[in-house]
């Protein structure tokens, strides 16, 4: 329903989307997979937090890292143990809490490009926890959104005003047709003090069949800028935060990839 964020029912439709749109989505991921390469050209252990559709997966594992993957969501899971198959990967992927990982010291690096989802402080907290306890002594936790040259107080809402004076606040974001099926989906953008929301409305409709209506609210959170999430990764024992840049080629725009370390022993 509306209000609440549905994550199988996202990654259903995504992988519908996915079979009729001609876009190469591991393509317009790649960049960040190649920042990192870049940064470890050896072969580290990495645990790829937020698996989605398995497209950083990919990328990471066949970039030379040694990959393992996570997510809660089981079409996701599915989704990624497919895209690892068909480009012949041995990976292995399951399912954990961020918070409870029960990896301890194992991986050398954590990618997660969704920290800045998590509203809540606490369960924040939780996760940074459950990621620091997962890194090898010296491993780094690599996340995005927050930005060190960017420290001020109040950036998360500047980026917040301009989404907002940017984005089409009702739009028909795609709709594609596959054999008798067709999936629309429509957004609509509302504004709150420090989030914005998009609720997704799809309408999805085979044959003869009357038409289905799924809904979800996907909330975009913008309190986790580098002055809200430094002390948070500080106070809990992670050292060296910083953030360095990047050209992201397919869309043309400069992106901050980031990472805290865990002390070395």
């Amino acid at each position: 329903m509306l209000g609440q964020m549905d994550w199988d029912a996202y990654w259903r439709f995504e992988r519908f989307r996915r079979r009729c749109d001609p876009l190469d989505f591991r393509k317009w991921k790649s960049d960040s997979q190649r920042a990192l390469k870049g940064l470890y050209p050896g072969a580290p252990r990495l645990l790829d937090s937020t698996a989605g559709l398995g497209d950083h997966t990919v990328n990471l594992a066949e970039a030379g890292f040694r990959v393992e993957a996570c997510d809660r969501s089981p079409v996701a899971r599915e989704a990624t143990r497919e895209a690892l198959a068909e480009a012949g990967l041995d990976v292995p992927v399951f399912d954990a809490e961020w918070a409870a990982l029960d990896r301890p010291g194992r991986y050398d690096l954590i990618f997660n490009d969704a920290l800045h989802w998590i509203e809540d402080p606490d369960a924040l907290r939780a996760a940074l926890r459950g990621f620091f306890d997962a890194l090898t002594p010296g491993g780094a936790l690599v996340f995005f959104f927050a930005d060190a040259a960017k420290p001020q107080a109040g950036y998360g809402l500047e980026l917040m005003e301009w989404d907002w004076a940017h984005m089409e606040h009702e739009r028909v974001a795609w709709e594609h047709t596959l054999g008798e099926r067709t999936v629309t989906l429509s957004v609509l953008a509302e504004r709150h003090a420090t989030t914005l929301d998009e609720h997704h409305v799809y309408l999805d409709r085979e044959g003869d069949a009357p038409p289905r209506a799924s809904a979800l609210t996907m909330t975009r959170i913008y309190r986790w800028d580098w002055h809200g999430i430094a002390p948070l990764l500080a106070e809990l024992g992670y050292v060296e935060l910083r953030s360095d840049h990047f050209e992201n080629t397919a869309k043309g725009y400069t992106f901050a990839m980031s990472r805290a370390f865990k002390p070395a022993a």
